[in-house]
């Protein structure tokens, strides 16, 4: 993908947030972001800091009909402290069907595209994909949702590109009409890029349990870069609050094991958001 086409992908995505209905929602926001492995290694762990913004369209079912087609857009920004080679802004489009098989239940059928531009131009990607999403309103107060989703990302440099499967649950509580929390496990199958600080002549190398991966130097981690197959665990926890009318806080943590052919490695990441609905 050339750097042209990422720059046609973003400016044809601006044109259509312009051109957008108005009658649906709007929402922005502001994030701060940790993440306690950001170069995804096995043996010695970077952190990094990111602040960022982001818009949003949003076209929900009207629940009038037991089916109704629902449509998203996002555009966000992300700028890193440490490792600004990490900052990036992309635009994502998603239009879906739903369908209403009982009182408020719902099944959510979404394709996806998603340009990426990152200023480290070999993450630079374009992916695309497609999720099913189902959603349980258990009474007034709790709800479980359950998910499954397919991604295939192409990058710059081969390395970075992915396909992943992932499948996830969530059960939430509405304490009051301005106060919920949120809890969730995701399990994902794919690709993923990983690199060591060190470098020793076991397993942990292509001469080893890695052999015939494809890798690449990054000057962005100073290091080789590895593909790998791994098999992603992760736990969540969501609690979010309107501070105001259409002003809502969050505080979302999670925790993640990676695991594949070159070793175990593990990462914490967390993000403090405010956002505005419109």
């Amino acid at each position: 993908m050339t750097r042209k086409f990422q720059i046609f992908y973003i400016i044809t995505g601006l044109i259509l947030f312009m051109t957008l209905p108005v009658q649906a929602a709007w929402e922005t926001g502001v994030k701060a972001g940790y993440d306690s492995n950001v170069n995804r290694t096995i043996d010695n762990a970077v952190s990094d800091t990111s602040l960022g913004a982001y818009l949003q369209y949003i076209r929900e079912a009207t629940g009038e009909t037991r089916f109704d087609w629902t449509f998203a857009a996002a555009l966000e920004g992300n700028a890193f402290l440490r490792n600004s080679s990490l900052s990036n802004a992309f635009i994502t489009i998603a239009p879906g069907v739903i369908y209403f098989p009982y009182r408020s239940w719902s099944i959510n059928l979404s394709p996806f595209l998603q340009g990426k531009v990152v200023s480290d131009k070999d993450q630079s990607a374009l992916a695309f994909g497609a999720k099913i999403h189902l959603r349980q309103p258990l009474g007034k107060y709790f709800y479980l949702s359950e998910y499954y989703s397919f991604t295939s990302s192409r990058a710059q440099m081969d390395v970075y590109s992915f396909t992943e499967h992932a499948l996830g649950a969530v059960a939430g509580v509405n304490w009051t009409h301005i106060f919920f929390t949120e809890i969730g496990y995701e399990f994902s199958r794919g690709d993923s890029f990983r690199t060591f600080s060190t470098t020793t002549t076991t397993s942990t190398t292509p001469s080893g349990k890695g052999s015939g991966k494809q890798h690449g130097y990054s000057s962005t981690f100073s290091t080789e870069v590895y593909k790998d197959q791994i098999g992603r665990h992760t736990i969540g926890l969501t609690t979010g609050v309107e501070l105001y009318r259409s002003v809502l806080a969050s505080v979302s943590y999670n925790y993640s094991i990676m695991t594949g052919d070159l070793g175990t490695s593990s990462n914490h990441m967390a993000v403090v958001s405010i956002s505005y609905r419109f």
